[in-house]
């Protein structure tokens, strides 16, 4: 038997009053097949009664002692949180049960056992260094990117900036808190506070409210005519967006506009490309899909290589490749580790997105619809 770890848990409803445990427990439980969780491979144990002190007899062809938890998927996932406290004739054990926990969330779509010849994944790619939204390690590459870039920009204002997000400055704590841009095309005009699109832009008004005259005036003295600040938005292979720095241009005389937002968010976007292809191991290696569903999908690594690395990793992306279908690039996240019987590196996996190529999720559903069908 292999132990797996979860690294991330579904949130629970937790049953432990005596009284409803029981009814719980005779509803739900009698004459259902669980299985003991903790464990890559399916161990089942069918509950045969319940009797007085919420005690659940169960048969089981393992033997299992201790603390023990016991689940089963409705629409949703229940689990038997207990302790083995006596063997019974032949293979049937009575488990004290403590607490029933039944998940907030319902299983939405299937989950479809997979074979090599259906689905594989390729393509593996993780981060060397990790970035993570604290910025306490934020590798040296990504800042060579950062001073790089600062001058190729230099002659978009009177004073330009590309730097890293400290949290000293109430501007730019501002923009990496919200992931909008903060444009003020006047200084010396309210209206410029007032965004057109507040989906994308900081209502800075708002934000200031009484404060926006002592503001204007601090701009007024300093000569500045136009601000801008852009968030860098670091995309992760988990899926994860990381506010990692900031573009700020302050313009003394020309004010800055729309197009010049527009233009810096499409710069961003390339330099976070190239941070992230530099921070990037690229694997090839064709690896198994064990089970796929909508949500995520169940991966079984056989290569050494893949099986030292990618169990440190937070999250990953991958191709997924349908038979006879061009690959479709996903992000994931790992949601729990283990090891199959045979020592290959199990991991199970929730999609946080796909790539920008027009289309990616659609192909993704339709594949999986039409294996649904079959």
């Amino acid at each position: 038997m292999s132990v797996f770890k979860e690294r991330t848990e579904r949130k629970y409803q937790t049953i432990n009053d005596p009284a409803k445990l029981g009814t719980m427990l005779k509803q739900y439980a009698t004459g259902k097949i669980f299985y003991l969780k903790g464990f890559y491979e399916k161990i089942d144990l069918k509950a045969l009664e319940v009797r007085e002190g919420n005690m659940l007899v169960v048969d089981s062809l393992r033997d299992i002692e201790g603390p023990i938890v016991l689940y089963h998927t409705f629409n949703k996932q229940m689990e038997i949180h207990g302790e083995v406290v006596e063997k019974l004739v032949g293979t049937q054990y009575k488990v004290h049960a403590a607490a029933v926990r039944i998940a907030t969330v319902e299983r939405h779509s299937p989950r479809l056992t997979m074979s090599p010849d259906i689905v594989v994944i390729n393509s593996i790619r993780a981060a060397r260094n990790t970035i993570n939204a604290s910025l306490f390690n934020v590798p040296t590459s990504v800042k060579i990117h950062l001073e790089k870039f600062q001058d190729r920009l230099k002659d978009f204002a009177d004073e330009v900036k590309v730097k890293i997000f400290d949290k000293s400055d109430e501007k730019t704590e501002l923009v990496r808190k919200t992931l909008k841009i903060l444009m003020l095309t006047d200084t010396q005009d309210i209206v410029s506070y007032i965004p057109e699109d507040p989906t994308g832009f900081i209502d800075y008004r708002e934000h200031l409210n009484t404060e926006i005259g002592h503001v204007m005036e601090d701009y007024r003295k300093k000569r500045i005519v136009s601000e801008m600040i852009v968030p860098i938005i670091y995309l992760g292979h988990d899926g994860a967006s990381i506010p990692l720095g900031f573009i700020q241009l302050v313009s003394h005389d020309k004010k800055l506009g729309m197009d010049t937002a527009l233009e810096l968010k499409m710069m961003a976007f390339e330099m976070v490309d190239q941070m992230r292809d530099s921070n990037t191991m690229l694997i090839s290696k064709r690896q198994s899909v064990a089970d796929i569903s909508r949500g995520g999908l169940r991966l079984v690594f056989t290569d050494p290589e893949l099986k030292k690395f990618l169990v440190h990793q937070k999250g990953f992306s991958f191709d997924v490749v349908f038979k006879l279908q061009q690959p479709i690039t996903v992000f994931s996240e790992i949601v729990w580790t283990g090891y199959t019987p045979s020592q290959d590196l199990a991991i199970g996996v929730s999609i946080k997105g796909f790539s920008s190529r027009k289309g990616e999720s659609d192909r993704f559903h339709h594949n999986l619809d039409n294996l649904n069908k079959t």
